[in-house]
């Protein structure tokens, strides 16, 4: 895959998911936050957290193709969120330690766009994301423990038509194309946020069926990607820096 088609793949994954074995002790349930809970315990939104994935999904490109979890250590940014990798292409499965205390992001189906000719500029690129690719997102799923999590649309972002939140994000060497360098970009798609896990192994697939966009052009190609992420996330010691009476 050509550097700059890299950088815009999507995290996303669609398989038919078999139901897993659930846990009686309802105290070891993975809670989902709702946006307003993101906000008020993170200080940030949902799209800002978004934002900051990306970023850090160009300062690691590798995190883009792992299918093993090799890199899911990346993840640890310092609190008080931790980094989940979704499938950037072919399935992933892998096993990741997450420090107790921290908030887990999800990418479950998202997009980024970086300014660059023959789309330069805000309005076609809401148009891309928006248009292009969210209204095609089918069957997008999240099972948490075997257990379906319901309302997925509650935690869909798109870009803002009045107010749409622009990031920087560094793209690379500049390429013979003129491709890299810092770049304006925008983003969207399903995102979701875990509490803190209570003492697990928790298992957490999810995934979607979407629409496949010219790498250029962000144009629907007719085809779809069908992708799959599938992680076992295991609570491990805590940062000084944080609560872990949860």
């Amino acid at each position: 895959m050509r550097f700059r088609s890299v950088y815009r793949a999507c995290l996303v994954a669609a398989l038919v998911v078999l139901a897993l074995p659930t846990h009686a002790d309802l105290s070891s349930k993975v809670r989902v936050l709702s946006n307003e809970e993101i906000a008020a315990a993170t200080g940030r939104t949902a799209t800002e957290w978004g934002d900051r994935w990306w970023k850090w999904a160009f300062d690691h490109p590798e995190v883009l193709g792992d299918t093993t979890g090799e890199f899911g250590s990346l993840g640890d940014v310092r609190g008080p969120v931790f980094f989940a990798e979704g499938s950037g292409g072919d399935p992933l499965q892998g096993n990741v330690d997450v420090p107790r205390g921290e908030y887990v992001l999800l990418p479950v189906a998202t997009y980024v766009w970086t300014f660059f000719d023959p789309c330069a500029e805000v309005r076609c690129a809401r148009q891309i994301i928006n248009d292009n690719f969210i209204k095609g997102i089918r069957d997008v799923f999240v099972w948490i423990d075997g257990r379906p999590v319901g309302n997925l649309s509650s935690h869909l972002v798109k870009v803002d038509r009045y107010n749409p939140q622009v990031f920087l994000v560094d793209a690379g060497p500049i390429g013979e194309d003129g491709y890299g360098g810092i770049l304006p970009a925008l983003q969207g798609g399903y995102w979701l946020m875990l509490d803190s896990l209570p003492p697990g192994p928790h298992r957490v697939v999810f995934g979607a069926t979407v629409p496949e966009l010219d790498a250029i052009t962000g144009a629907p190609t007719g085809g779809t990607l069908q992708l799959y992420s599938d992680l076992t996330l295991r609570p491990v010691a805590c940062r000084q820096h944080r609560d872990c009476s949860k």
